[in-house]
């Protein structure tokens, strides 16, 4: 009989460029290849994330976490340690909202947005890290960003926390509102 892994217990046995341990520093910044050209088709996306919100369920450690969630939303892994989406959300006015997602471990430069011309109506940013990090996101005048960060040790305390950021992120998608369900992310806003 063939015992079935799940994907987080394959994820731990790959290497990977964006690892979310607390003890590694990031030195350098993002590359240029992080533009938002990835348009995450939201039918199967929030498919798969509400697949992916039934895995993390009763778990609270966020290893291999981004590289699930990037994978349910389509965005590929880049050479840079961002990734980032397009989603467009259709309008009750029959006009579409394009904003963007981006899946990290490491905070953001909102300048970033412009150079990379990933510069959406609006930017949400999820950053998830095992451990504290020094806050090291800079606002920018002309982007309309919120950054969303969740440390392992605070979600420690929380009901399902992984599986409650994924409903965020479907809701989000969805909407073009994300609303933090876990009650412990630190918020960045730019402007």
């Amino acid at each position: 009989m063939e015992i079935k892994k799940s994907n987080r217990d394959i994820n731990k046995k790959v290497k990977r460029l964006n690892s979310i341990r607390g003890t590694q520093g990031f030195t350098r910044p993002s590359q240029s290849s992080d533009s938002a050209n990835v348009v995450i088709n939201s039918q199967v996306a929030i498919q798969k994330l509400h697949q992916l919100s039934e895995n993390y369920m009763g778990q609270n450690d966020p290893y291999g976490f981004l590289t699930d969630l990037r994978n349910a939303l389509g965005i590929t892994n880049s050479d840079g340690a961002s990734n980032y989406g397009e989603v467009q959300i259709p309008q009750s006015d029959d006009t579409i909202m394009r904003v963007s997602l981006r899946i990290t471990n490491h905070n953001s430069n909102a300048e970033t947005y412009i150079s990379h011309n990933s510069n959406y109506q609006f930017n949400l940013s999820i950053l998830v890290r095992k451990n504290f990090q020094t806050n090291r996101f800079r606002p920018h005048k002309d982007v309309v960003l919120h950054e969303y960060v969740y440390y392992g040790k605070k979600m420690k305390n929380v009901h399902n926390p992984l599986s409650k950021i994924v409903d965020s992120i479907i809701d989000y998608i969805k909407t073009g509102t994300y609303k933090d369900s876990t009650g412990v992310a630190m918020v960045n806003i730019s402007p």
